[in-house]
């Protein structure tokens, strides 16, 4: 996109408007980064992507559990919190409950089946913490300034998730074996 765009315009008209619009800069990056992983993108562009967003907070940290029904009365007693929402993913075959302490949620996560994705982690893993999950304000245009930092995706378009969120995974390979999970609410 961008060299077909350069072709026509000229790089430097693009990076002159997109300088004074982010939402074409980031839609430029996002669909360049789409068509060609290659592409070299001039300094003060990528100077200008690390600037346009960022993880604003951590919104949850996600802890799988083989039992929810036996961990929600535990963490409402842990954590002095009523269990405020739970929810049944069927596209991630999950079943999660939601507490709140201060700012941040702590989310439950419990298979619903025997071959889930929480199903296996916990066989390999057992019941700990699965995930930190970072708020943004735009998922897309943080997608594409980590993917121009080298990071890369568990899945790259982003899915609507638990508690009415978009969201995406970076590849724990990339995170020192953590994986963290941007959101950004619908």
């Amino acid at each position: 996109m961008v060299e077909l765009l350069s072709r026509y315009i000229g790089s430097f008209s693009i990076i002159f408007i997109c300088e004074y619009n982010t939402k074409l800069l980031q839609k430029v990056l996002f669909l360049a980064s789409k068509l060609n992983h290659q592409y070299q993108f001039p300094y003060f562009i990528n100077q200008q992507v690390k600037n346009i967003n960022c993880m604003l907070q951590i919104d949850h940290i996600g802890i799988a559990v083989s039992d929810i029904t036996s961990s929600i009365p535990l963490f409402e007693r842990l954590l002095n919190s009523q269990c405020y929402k739970t929810e049944i993913i069927a596209s991630e075959q999950v079943t999660t409950a939601f507490f709140k302490t201060g700012e941040t949620k702590i989310e439950l996560l419990a298979s619903n089946t025997i071959d889930g994705v929480i199903a296996k982690y916990l066989i390999k893993k057992g019941e700990s913490i699965h995930h930190i999950a970072f708020e943004v304000a735009d998922i897309i245009a943080e997608i594409a300034r980590l993917k121009l930092e080298g990071f890369q995706f568990v899945n790259e378009v982003p899915k609507i998730g638990a508690d009415n969120k978009l969201v995406c995974f970076l590849h724990p390979k990339d995170t020192n074996s953590i994986l963290i999970e941007l959101c950004q609410t619908v």
